[in-house]
């Protein structure tokens, strides 16, 4: 019973944030839709599994087996939408293609299931035996579980990568959100020890129930410091000598004005080359405030800055790789990287080649060995 309430709260919460989200594009929010059309996926999954906690499964027997689909779906999904929503580099095909590949796996297995009668579905479910650490329930809860565990860890990972990567102020925003990954980590591995101890509708419930909770927690605590930044920002900009700074949302006149100025700002080779380069410092060039400069580069050019600035920095690597003889390791630090694994891992997502096969490939210097 209070399962059926928590899952039908989160339902129409779930729906809530899904405008909300989807909405605050139009606001200037960038990439925020993803997280919209997340939450709104998640409020479908939250339905299924309220007809499947209120023992209504034999009135929609082709929701069986649906929750697993959208369970080993909802990982990838939501890891899409919040590094897209907070600026991480893409990630790199192998781990693309893997996280892609085992929902696809599993819908293609499950497709004689899938496209039987309702009639065969209902009996195949009273086959299912209850509470038993092995039965087909568990098994696909637990390997949900694991998977999902998995798409978090890289994310924690790709998240703790980028923060040692750049100065604490380009990602602020995003150091906040690594804590809420590694709680639901933590959460994931008791969820998989549940259905070990606890197999059946209890550790089902549990791993629902929590998971939907983490994420509404999520997202209500970035709502709420989505309005506190919007007042710091209001604030800020209303000592500006000037109006043109007190909107939050840019008109297209106001923002192409803007972003070309950081345009050429961004093309000053000794900034960007800049190891200790920070929001901050941009936004202070500019004259505008960090949330501003965010929302003019993101809007401006579809990308985060952190993606432009490593994109850039690579660039002048590239250059210097194949027309020099200078060690790897003082390239790196020439073009803005704090030590030499951050700068091949960089290298290495962007051109899917280190920085050493590259400079064998193309250079057309005399090859001498790095250190």
């Amino acid at each position: 019973m209070i399962g059926s309430i928590l899952l039908g709260a989160g339902f129409m919460q779930s729906v809530f944030l899904g405008l909300y989200f989807y909405r605050q594009e139009n606001t200037g929010k960038p990439f925020s839709r993803d997280l919209g059309y997340f939450f709104f996926f998640l409020s479908l999954i939250m339905l299924c599994n309220l007809v499947y906690f209120s023992g209504n499964l034999n009135e929609f027997p082709h929701l069986i087996k649906t929750g697993y689909l959208f369970g080993f779906s909802i990982a990838p999904f939501f890891s899409f939408a919040v590094t897209r929503y907070f600026g991480i580099p893409k990630e790199n095909r192998v781990w693309f293609g893997l996280f892609l590949l085992v929902p696809i796996l599993f819908f293609v297995f499950h497709i004689p299931f899938f496209f039987s009668s309702g009639e065969d579905k209902i009996r195949s479910l009273a086959n299912i035996p209850q509470n038993e650490i092995f039965s087909d329930s568990n098994q696909f809860q637990m390997m949900t579980l694991a998977f999902s565990l998995v798409v978090f860890s890289r994310t924690y990972y790709r998240f703790r990568l980028v923060l040692e990567e750049f100065s604490e102020d380009f990602y602020w925003e995003g150091k906040l959100f690594y804590r809420y990954v590694l709680i639901l980590i933590f959460w994931l591995f008791l969820c998989i020890l549940f259905c070990i101890f606890f197999p059946g509708r209890t550790s089902e419930s549990i791993s629902n129930l929590g998971f939907s909770v983490w994420v509404l927690g999520f997202a209500w605590h970035r709502i709420y410091l989505d309005q506190k930044q919007n007042e710091i920002n209001q604030s800020s900009e209303k000592n500006q000598t000037t109006t043109k700074y007190q909107k939050s949302y840019l008109s297209e006149e106001r923002l192409n004005e803007l972003g070309k100025n950081l345009e050429n700002l961004l093309n000053d080779k000794n900034l960007i080359l800049d190891g200790d380069l920070s929001l901050s410092k941009i936004s202070e060039i500019l004259g505008l405030s960090p949330h501003t400069t965010s929302q003019v580069c993101n809007r401006y050019f579809g990308q985060s800055l952190i993606e432009i600035i490593r994109n850039k920095r690579i660039q002048f690597a590239k250059k210097a790789l194949t027309e020099s003889n200078l060690p790897i390791l003082r390239i790196g630090f020439d073009v803005g990287f704090n030590s030499k694994n951050a700068f091949i891992r960089a290298f290495k997502e962007l051109t899917n080649l280190t920085p050493s096969n590259y400079r064998k490939k193309f250079s057309t210097e005399p090859k001498e060995r790095d250190p």
